[in-house]
Protein backbone atom coordinates (compact mmCIF):
# COMPACT_ATOMS: atom_id res chain seq x y z
CA UNK A 1 0.00 0.00 0.00
CA UNK A 2 1.39 3.15 -0.92
CA UNK A 3 0.07 6.87 -0.06
CA UNK A 4 0.31 9.83 -2.17
CA UNK A 5 1.74 12.17 0.33
CA UNK A 6 2.57 16.08 -1.04
CA UNK A 7 5.49 17.07 -2.08
CA UNK A 8 6.22 19.47 1.18
CA UNK A 9 5.67 16.38 3.71
CA UNK A 10 7.66 13.82 1.49
CA UNK A 11 10.30 16.44 1.39
CA UNK A 12 10.33 17.11 5.30
CA UNK A 13 10.44 13.42 5.90
CA UNK A 14 13.64 12.63 3.48
CA UNK A 15 15.84 15.17 4.82
CA UNK A 16 15.15 14.05 8.09
CA UNK A 17 16.02 10.84 6.96
CA UNK A 18 18.89 11.92 5.29
CA UNK A 19 20.11 13.27 8.69
CA UNK A 20 19.39 10.33 10.21
CA UNK A 21 15.87 10.70 12.46
CA UNK A 22 12.61 8.70 11.50
CA UNK A 23 9.56 10.53 10.70
CA UNK A 24 6.29 10.13 9.13
CA UNK A 25 2.84 11.40 8.25
CA UNK A 26 0.64 10.29 10.87
CA UNK A 27 -3.18 10.32 12.60
CA UNK A 28 -5.76 12.36 10.56
CA UNK A 29 -4.23 12.41 7.28
CA UNK A 30 -3.48 8.35 7.29
CA UNK A 31 -6.92 7.38 7.77
CA UNK A 32 -8.66 9.67 5.09
CA UNK A 33 -5.84 8.39 2.60
CA UNK A 34 -7.07 4.70 3.80
CA UNK A 35 -10.61 5.96 3.25
CA UNK A 36 -9.85 7.48 -0.06
CA UNK A 37 -10.66 10.93 0.96
CA UNK A 38 -8.70 13.62 0.70
CA UNK A 39 -6.74 14.93 3.33
CA UNK A 40 -6.78 18.52 4.65
CA UNK A 41 -3.93 18.24 7.45
CA UNK A 42 -0.53 16.46 6.86
CA UNK A 43 0.92 15.95 10.10
CA UNK A 44 4.30 14.75 10.23
CA UNK A 45 5.69 12.57 13.86
CA UNK A 46 9.64 11.97 14.28
CA UNK A 47 12.38 10.86 16.25
CA UNK A 48 14.29 14.30 15.64
CA UNK A 49 14.04 16.68 19.14
CA UNK A 50 12.47 19.96 18.32
CA UNK A 51 16.56 21.81 18.12
CA UNK A 52 17.28 18.94 15.73
CA UNK A 53 14.24 19.75 13.60
CA UNK A 54 15.54 23.30 13.46
CA UNK A 55 18.88 22.06 12.50
CA UNK A 56 17.86 20.14 9.61
CA UNK A 57 15.66 23.36 7.99
CA UNK A 58 17.90 25.65 8.78
CA UNK A 59 17.46 28.85 6.69
CA UNK A 60 13.80 27.89 6.28
CA UNK A 61 10.85 29.75 7.64
CA UNK A 62 9.61 27.97 10.49
CA UNK A 63 7.32 28.99 13.52
CA UNK A 64 6.88 27.83 17.00
CA UNK A 65 3.83 26.35 17.47
CA UNK A 66 4.95 24.51 21.32
CA UNK A 67 8.28 23.63 21.33
CA UNK A 68 7.72 22.27 24.88
CA UNK A 69 5.33 20.26 23.21
CA UNK A 70 7.70 18.79 20.47
CA UNK A 71 6.08 21.19 17.35
CA UNK A 72 7.70 23.01 15.30
CA UNK A 73 5.80 24.14 11.79
CA UNK A 74 8.50 23.56 8.72
CA UNK A 75 7.96 25.70 5.60
CA UNK A 76 8.03 22.96 2.25
CA UNK A 77 6.53 23.92 -0.80
CA UNK A 78 4.92 26.97 0.65
CA UNK A 79 3.12 25.55 3.04
CA UNK A 80 3.34 24.81 6.48
CA UNK A 81 3.68 21.30 8.02
CA UNK A 82 3.48 20.50 11.77
CA UNK A 83 6.66 18.33 12.70
CA UNK A 84 6.25 17.05 16.32
CA UNK A 85 8.93 14.99 18.47
CA UNK A 86 7.50 11.28 19.25
CA UNK A 87 6.69 11.50 22.90
CA UNK A 88 5.06 10.24 26.20
CA UNK A 89 2.08 11.79 27.59
CA UNK A 90 2.39 12.55 31.13
CA UNK A 91 -0.94 12.70 33.90
CA UNK A 92 -4.12 14.97 32.51
CA UNK A 93 -5.22 16.59 35.57
CA UNK A 94 -7.40 19.22 33.98
CA UNK A 95 -9.12 16.79 31.62
CA UNK A 96 -7.86 19.02 28.82
CA UNK A 97 -3.79 18.10 28.85
CA UNK A 98 -1.02 16.89 30.11
CA UNK A 99 1.00 18.17 33.16
CA UNK A 100 4.37 17.21 31.40
CA UNK A 101 5.27 15.96 28.17
CA UNK A 102 8.41 14.02 28.06
CA UNK A 103 10.31 12.73 24.44
CA UNK A 104 10.76 9.48 23.13
CA UNK A 105 12.72 7.63 20.37
CA UNK A 106 9.65 4.99 20.03
CA UNK A 107 6.93 5.59 17.61
CA UNK A 108 4.73 3.02 19.14
CA UNK A 109 4.97 4.96 22.18
CA UNK A 110 3.63 8.04 20.71
CA UNK A 111 0.92 6.09 18.64
CA UNK A 112 -0.15 5.00 21.79
CA UNK A 113 -1.13 8.55 23.67
CA UNK A 114 -3.37 8.71 20.94
CA UNK A 115 -7.60 8.81 20.97
CA UNK A 116 -8.89 6.76 18.60
CA UNK A 117 -7.14 3.57 16.38
CA UNK A 118 -7.84 5.19 13.25
CA UNK A 119 -6.32 8.19 14.27
CA UNK A 120 -2.75 6.15 15.43
CA UNK A 121 -1.36 5.13 11.94
CA UNK A 122 1.73 6.18 10.81
CA UNK A 123 3.01 6.18 7.44
CA UNK A 124 6.59 7.03 5.35
CA UNK A 125 7.34 5.41 1.93
CA UNK A 126 10.39 3.37 3.00
CA UNK A 127 8.42 1.18 6.15
CA UNK A 128 4.90 1.89 4.56
CA UNK A 129 2.16 2.00 7.08
CA UNK A 130 2.45 1.37 10.96
CA UNK A 131 -0.42 0.23 12.38
CA UNK A 132 0.22 -1.39 16.06
CA UNK A 133 -3.44 -0.74 17.32
CA UNK A 134 -5.66 -1.97 14.42
CA UNK A 135 -6.74 1.32 13.49
CA UNK A 136 -6.59 -0.35 9.24
CA UNK A 137 -9.44 -2.48 10.02
CA UNK A 138 -11.31 -0.35 12.17
CA UNK A 139 -11.40 1.80 9.25
CA UNK A 140 -12.80 -1.36 6.84
CA UNK A 141 -14.75 -1.68 10.07
CA UNK A 142 -16.12 1.90 10.32
CA UNK A 143 -15.84 1.92 13.62
CA UNK A 144 -14.38 4.44 16.19
CA UNK A 145 -12.22 2.87 18.67
CA UNK A 146 -9.84 4.12 21.29
CA UNK A 147 -6.69 3.51 21.77
CA UNK A 148 -6.24 1.32 25.05
CA UNK A 149 -9.07 1.83 27.77
CA UNK A 150 -11.89 4.12 26.31
CA UNK A 151 -12.39 5.64 29.65
CA UNK A 152 -8.90 6.46 30.38
CA UNK A 153 -8.72 8.00 26.82
CA UNK A 154 -11.89 9.60 28.05
CA UNK A 155 -10.89 11.10 31.52
CA UNK A 156 -7.33 12.37 29.84
CA UNK A 157 -9.52 14.75 27.95
CA UNK A 158 -12.94 14.85 28.29
CA UNK A 159 -13.16 16.54 24.59
CA UNK A 160 -12.56 13.19 23.15
CA UNK A 161 -16.45 12.01 23.98
CA UNK A 162 -17.10 15.12 21.83
CA UNK A 163 -14.48 13.72 18.70
CA UNK A 164 -15.66 10.43 19.33
CA UNK A 165 -19.39 11.46 18.30
CA UNK A 166 -17.96 13.88 15.74
CA UNK A 167 -15.80 11.45 13.73
CA UNK A 168 -18.79 8.70 13.74
CA UNK A 169 -21.09 11.39 11.85
CA UNK A 170 -18.35 13.12 10.19
CA UNK A 171 -17.32 9.71 8.94
CA UNK A 172 -20.02 7.76 8.97
CA UNK A 173 -18.99 5.52 11.20
CA UNK A 174 -20.56 3.58 14.49
CA UNK A 175 -19.14 3.79 17.92
CA UNK A 176 -17.19 0.53 19.41
CA UNK A 177 -19.78 -0.36 22.46
CA UNK A 178 -17.10 0.25 25.00
CA UNK A 179 -16.41 3.72 23.78
CA UNK A 180 -20.25 4.53 23.83
CA UNK A 181 -20.43 3.30 27.41
CA UNK A 182 -17.71 5.25 28.26
CA UNK A 183 -18.99 8.05 26.19
CA UNK A 184 -22.39 7.78 28.15
CA UNK A 185 -20.84 7.39 31.90
CA UNK A 186 -18.51 10.56 31.24
CA UNK A 187 -20.86 12.51 29.81
CA UNK A 188 -20.66 15.23 32.78
CA UNK A 189 -17.68 16.24 32.51
CA UNK A 190 -18.45 18.04 28.76
CA UNK A 191 -19.44 20.83 30.97
CA UNK A 192 -16.36 21.53 32.22
CA UNK A 193 -14.72 21.70 28.32
CA UNK A 194 -14.06 25.52 27.48
CA UNK A 195 -17.90 26.36 25.36
CA UNK A 196 -15.19 27.58 22.32
CA UNK A 197 -13.59 24.24 22.02
CA UNK A 198 -17.16 22.42 22.55
CA UNK A 199 -18.89 25.04 19.91
CA UNK A 200 -15.91 23.79 16.83
CA UNK A 201 -16.25 19.99 17.68
CA UNK A 202 -20.22 20.02 17.63
CA UNK A 203 -20.37 22.07 14.49
CA UNK A 204 -18.38 19.84 12.44
CA UNK A 205 -20.74 17.00 13.44
CA UNK A 206 -23.86 19.02 13.20
CA UNK A 207 -22.97 19.87 9.40
CA UNK A 208 -22.12 16.63 8.45
CA UNK A 209 -24.72 14.25 6.57
CA UNK A 210 -25.00 11.43 9.26
CA UNK A 211 -27.91 12.75 10.93
CA UNK A 212 -28.25 9.28 12.50
CA UNK A 213 -24.96 9.93 14.37
CA UNK A 214 -25.78 13.53 14.99
CA UNK A 215 -29.28 12.38 16.97
CA UNK A 216 -26.89 9.12 18.76
CA UNK A 217 -25.35 12.25 20.24
CA UNK A 218 -28.36 13.73 21.97
CA UNK A 219 -29.80 10.22 22.73
CA UNK A 220 -26.55 9.27 24.69
CA UNK A 221 -25.04 13.57 26.04
CA UNK A 222 -26.77 16.29 24.26
CA UNK A 223 -28.58 16.76 28.17
CA UNK A 224 -25.11 17.45 29.73
CA UNK A 225 -24.98 20.56 27.00
CA UNK A 226 -28.37 20.81 25.29
CA UNK A 227 -31.09 20.36 28.20
CA UNK A 228 -32.91 22.63 26.45
CA UNK A 229 -33.36 20.82 23.27
CA UNK A 230 -33.45 17.63 25.26
CA UNK A 231 -36.07 18.25 27.41
CA UNK A 232 -38.31 18.34 23.93
CA UNK A 233 -38.10 14.59 23.62
CA UNK A 234 -42.03 13.21 24.40
CA UNK A 235 -43.63 16.67 24.11
CA UNK A 236 -46.22 15.52 22.23
CA UNK A 237 -48.41 17.89 19.60
CA UNK A 238 -51.44 17.38 19.03
CA UNK A 239 -52.18 18.96 16.27
CA UNK A 240 -53.18 18.26 12.71
CA UNK A 241 -50.28 19.86 10.82
CA UNK A 242 -48.02 17.79 13.02
CA UNK A 243 -47.05 14.21 13.28
CA UNK A 244 -44.12 14.00 16.10
CA UNK A 245 -43.30 14.81 19.40
CA UNK A 246 -40.85 18.12 19.57
CA UNK A 247 -37.66 16.85 18.97
CA UNK A 248 -38.42 14.31 16.83
CA UNK A 249 -40.14 16.90 14.44
CA UNK A 250 -36.83 19.16 14.98
CA UNK A 251 -34.37 16.22 13.78
CA UNK A 252 -36.60 15.85 10.96
CA UNK A 253 -36.21 19.84 9.65
CA UNK A 254 -32.45 19.47 10.38
CA UNK A 255 -32.80 16.49 8.00
CA UNK A 256 -34.34 18.51 5.55
CA UNK A 257 -31.74 21.33 5.63
CA UNK A 258 -28.53 21.81 3.63
CA UNK A 259 -25.15 21.92 5.69
CA UNK A 260 -25.56 25.48 6.43
CA UNK A 261 -24.85 26.27 10.05
CA UNK A 262 -27.67 29.06 10.63
CA UNK A 263 -30.32 27.04 8.90
CA UNK A 264 -29.46 23.80 10.91
CA UNK A 265 -29.43 25.63 14.22
CA UNK A 266 -32.34 26.74 13.83
CA UNK A 267 -33.41 23.32 13.11
CA UNK A 268 -32.70 22.25 16.52
CA UNK A 269 -34.15 25.28 18.61
CA UNK A 270 -37.13 27.09 16.57
CA UNK A 271 -39.91 25.05 18.43
CA UNK A 272 -37.67 24.87 22.05
CA UNK A 273 -40.24 27.73 23.50
CA UNK A 274 -43.20 25.09 22.74
CA UNK A 275 -41.94 23.88 26.07
CA UNK A 276 -43.63 26.47 27.41
CA UNK A 277 -46.78 27.75 25.41
CA UNK A 278 -49.13 24.59 25.06
CA UNK A 279 -52.34 24.97 25.82
CA UNK A 280 -55.42 22.40 24.57
CA UNK A 281 -58.87 23.43 23.56
CA UNK A 282 -61.82 21.54 24.20
CA UNK A 283 -61.60 19.27 21.38
CA UNK A 284 -58.21 18.25 22.47
CA UNK A 285 -55.83 20.02 20.17
CA UNK A 286 -52.74 21.84 21.30
CA UNK A 287 -51.77 24.85 20.15
CA UNK A 288 -48.58 27.24 21.09
CA UNK A 289 -49.33 30.48 20.80
CA UNK A 290 -46.31 32.87 20.95
CA UNK A 291 -43.85 29.69 20.94
CA UNK A 292 -41.60 31.83 18.16
CA UNK A 293 -40.89 34.76 20.51
CA UNK A 294 -40.09 32.34 23.73
CA UNK A 295 -37.97 29.88 21.21
CA UNK A 296 -36.28 33.35 20.04
CA UNK A 297 -34.95 33.54 23.74
CA UNK A 298 -33.74 30.64 24.80
CA UNK A 299 -31.76 30.31 21.07
CA UNK A 300 -30.25 34.12 21.65
CA UNK A 301 -29.35 32.93 24.95
CA UNK A 302 -27.79 29.83 23.93
CA UNK A 303 -26.04 31.02 21.14
CA UNK A 304 -24.58 33.72 23.51
CA UNK A 305 -23.50 30.93 25.83
CA UNK A 306 -21.88 29.21 22.83
CA UNK A 307 -20.41 32.47 21.67
CA UNK A 308 -20.92 31.53 17.95
CA UNK A 309 -20.58 35.37 15.79
CA UNK A 310 -22.87 37.51 14.95
CA UNK A 311 -23.63 37.17 11.72
CA UNK A 312 -24.49 33.37 12.44
CA UNK A 313 -26.53 34.59 15.57
CA UNK A 314 -28.41 37.22 13.75
CA UNK A 315 -29.37 34.41 10.88
CA UNK A 316 -30.65 32.28 13.70
CA UNK A 317 -32.53 34.40 15.42
CA UNK A 318 -34.16 36.01 12.00
CA UNK A 319 -35.09 32.38 10.84
CA UNK A 320 -36.67 31.43 14.43
CA UNK A 321 -38.70 35.13 14.74
CA UNK A 322 -40.20 34.48 11.88
CA UNK A 323 -40.86 30.30 10.90
CA UNK A 324 -44.03 30.44 11.23
CA UNK A 325 -45.58 33.80 9.48
CA UNK A 326 -47.41 32.79 6.11
CA UNK A 327 -45.95 35.17 3.86
CA UNK A 328 -48.91 34.15 1.44
CA UNK A 329 -48.36 33.21 -2.82
CA UNK A 330 -48.92 37.03 -3.77
CA UNK A 331 -46.33 38.74 -5.31
CA UNK A 332 -46.83 41.72 -3.11
CA UNK A 333 -46.80 40.26 -0.44
CA UNK A 334 -43.20 38.46 -1.08
CA UNK A 335 -42.18 42.06 -2.49
CA UNK A 336 -42.88 43.18 1.52
CA UNK A 337 -40.81 40.38 2.70
CA UNK A 338 -37.83 41.42 0.30
CA UNK A 339 -38.05 45.21 1.44
CA UNK A 340 -38.17 44.62 5.11
CA UNK A 341 -35.21 41.78 5.49
CA UNK A 342 -33.20 41.28 2.19
CA UNK A 343 -33.03 38.75 -0.32
CA UNK A 344 -30.12 36.72 2.09
CA UNK A 345 -32.55 36.49 5.04
CA UNK A 346 -35.45 36.34 2.85
CA UNK A 347 -34.16 32.98 1.25
CA UNK A 348 -33.44 31.58 4.55
CA UNK A 349 -36.66 32.33 5.91
CA UNK A 350 -38.36 30.30 3.02
CA UNK A 351 -36.06 27.68 2.61
CA UNK A 352 -36.22 27.21 6.44
CA UNK A 353 -39.66 27.44 6.19
CA UNK A 354 -39.83 24.40 3.24
CA UNK A 355 -37.63 22.54 5.64
CA UNK A 356 -39.87 22.79 8.29
CA UNK A 357 -43.33 21.62 6.71
CA UNK A 358 -41.35 18.56 5.13
CA UNK A 359 -41.50 17.33 8.48
CA UNK A 360 -44.89 17.76 9.67
CA UNK A 361 -48.02 16.10 8.74
CA UNK A 362 -49.72 15.28 5.35
CA UNK A 363 -51.68 17.92 6.09
CA UNK A 364 -49.17 20.48 6.18
CA UNK A 365 -47.26 19.27 3.08
CA UNK A 366 -50.34 19.63 1.05
CA UNK A 367 -51.12 23.39 2.34
CA UNK A 368 -48.24 24.98 3.95
CA UNK A 369 -45.83 23.65 1.68
CA UNK A 370 -47.26 24.01 -1.13
CA UNK A 371 -47.64 28.08 -0.60
CA UNK A 372 -43.98 28.34 0.91
CA UNK A 373 -42.24 26.51 -2.85
CA UNK A 374 -44.53 29.45 -4.66
CA UNK A 375 -43.51 31.75 -2.82
CA UNK A 376 -39.81 31.11 -3.27
CA UNK A 377 -40.62 30.63 -6.95
CA UNK A 378 -41.78 34.44 -6.99
CA UNK A 379 -38.89 35.16 -4.59
CA UNK A 380 -36.74 34.13 -6.86
CA UNK A 381 -38.43 35.53 -10.05
CA UNK A 382 -38.81 38.77 -8.59
CA UNK A 383 -35.00 38.84 -7.87
CA UNK A 384 -34.22 37.81 -11.22
CA UNK A 385 -36.41 39.99 -13.00
CA UNK A 386 -34.84 43.37 -10.41
CA UNK A 387 -37.97 44.25 -9.84
CA UNK A 388 -38.09 47.20 -6.97
CA UNK A 389 -38.19 46.45 -3.62
CA UNK A 390 -36.28 48.71 -1.14
CA UNK A 391 -36.13 52.53 -1.59
CA UNK A 392 -32.71 52.81 -3.03
CA UNK A 393 -34.27 50.93 -6.20
CA UNK A 394 -36.62 53.84 -6.55
CA UNK A 395 -36.33 56.36 -9.90
CA UNK A 396 -36.38 59.20 -7.45
CA UNK A 397 -34.25 60.07 -4.03
CA UNK A 398 -34.51 61.69 -1.19
CA UNK A 399 -33.21 65.22 -2.68
CA UNK A 400 -35.79 64.70 -5.21
CA UNK A 401 -38.45 64.78 -3.06
CA UNK A 402 -36.78 68.03 -0.95
CA UNK A 403 -36.40 69.49 -4.33
CA UNK A 404 -40.13 69.13 -6.06
CA UNK A 405 -41.79 69.90 -2.40
CA UNK A 406 -39.25 72.60 -1.08
CA UNK A 407 -38.78 70.93 2.21
CA UNK A 408 -36.11 71.05 4.48
CA UNK A 409 -34.14 67.16 5.43
CA UNK A 410 -36.79 65.60 7.61
CA UNK A 411 -38.60 62.72 8.78
CA UNK A 412 -41.17 63.53 6.66
CA UNK A 413 -38.92 62.64 3.11
CA UNK A 414 -38.57 59.36 4.55
CA UNK A 415 -42.44 59.24 5.15
CA UNK A 416 -42.89 60.16 1.51
CA UNK A 417 -40.03 57.49 0.27
CA UNK A 418 -41.62 54.86 2.53
CA UNK A 419 -45.64 55.90 0.85
CA UNK A 420 -43.61 55.69 -2.65
CA UNK A 421 -42.38 52.38 -2.26
CA UNK A 422 -45.85 51.23 -1.17
CA UNK A 423 -47.06 52.23 -4.40
CA UNK A 424 -44.05 50.93 -6.37
CA UNK A 425 -44.43 47.19 -5.07
CA UNK A 426 -47.80 46.78 -6.18
CA UNK A 427 -47.11 48.13 -9.39
CA UNK A 428 -43.29 48.18 -10.47
CA UNK A 429 -44.45 49.93 -13.50
CA UNK A 430 -44.84 52.77 -11.72
CA UNK A 431 -41.43 53.43 -10.72
CA UNK A 432 -40.19 56.09 -13.57
CA UNK A 433 -39.23 59.83 -12.47
CA UNK A 434 -42.30 60.94 -14.11
CA UNK A 435 -44.58 59.26 -12.51
CA UNK A 436 -43.42 59.13 -8.71
CA UNK A 437 -43.10 63.40 -8.88
CA UNK A 438 -46.66 63.35 -10.20
CA UNK A 439 -47.47 60.77 -6.97
CA UNK A 440 -45.45 62.44 -4.95
CA UNK A 441 -47.01 66.13 -6.20
CA UNK A 442 -50.63 65.14 -5.62
CA UNK A 443 -50.01 63.16 -2.48
CA UNK A 444 -48.58 66.81 -1.21
CA UNK A 445 -51.74 68.48 -2.38
CA UNK A 446 -54.41 65.99 -1.47
CA UNK A 447 -52.02 66.50 2.52
CA UNK A 448 -52.67 70.64 2.22
CA UNK A 449 -56.17 70.30 1.49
Amino acid sequence: MKIDMPFGAAEIIQKLAARGFDAYVVGGCVRDCLMGREAEDWDITTGARPQEVKAVFAGRKMIDIGERHGTVAVNAGGKYYEVTTYRIDGPYADGRRPDSVSFTEDLREDLCRRDFTINAMAYNDKIGLVDYFGGHNDVKAGVVRCVGDAKTRFAEDYLRIMRAYRFAATLGFGLAPDVRRAAVMGRENLRNIAVERVRVEFMRMLLSDDFDGIEMFFEDCGGALFPEIVALAGFEQHNPYHCHDVLRHSFHVLRNTPPDAALRLAALYHDTGKLHTRTTDNGGVHHFYGHEAVSLRIAAKALEHWRFDNHTTNRVLTIIKHHSMNFGTKRTAVKRLLNKLGPDASRDILNFQAADNMAKSHKAKSEKLQDVLAAKALLEDIIANHEPVKISDLAISGRDVMDVLGIAPSAAVGEHLQYLMGVVLKNPDANTYENLIDILRKRDNRAQM
